[in-house]
């Protein structure tokens, strides 16, 4: 019996150590986006790293695009 009350203690501080990390990792996203440049993610901005979005990022004008197929079908 005391091996299911570890078990569950453990599943309870995993959860609660993911929990931590995805409250650590939305602060910094919203930490980052705070402090950018307007000019950020376009072909205006100085830092050649920053001209293009993170991978998995979409642009306005696409989700707009994907709508109009969407509506289409």
């Amino acid at each position: 019996m005391r091996k299911k009350a570890d078990s569950k203690q453990a599943k309870v501080s995993r959860i609660d150590r993911n929990k931590a990390l995805a409250a650590q990792a939305d602060e910094a996203i919203k930490e980052r986006i705070r402090t950018a440049p307007a000019y950020m993610y376009t072909s205006l901005c100085p830092v050649p790293e920053l001209r293009r979005p993170p991978k998995g990022v979409m642009r306005y004008y696409e989700t707009v695009l994907h709508r109009q197929r969407a509506s289409r079908v």
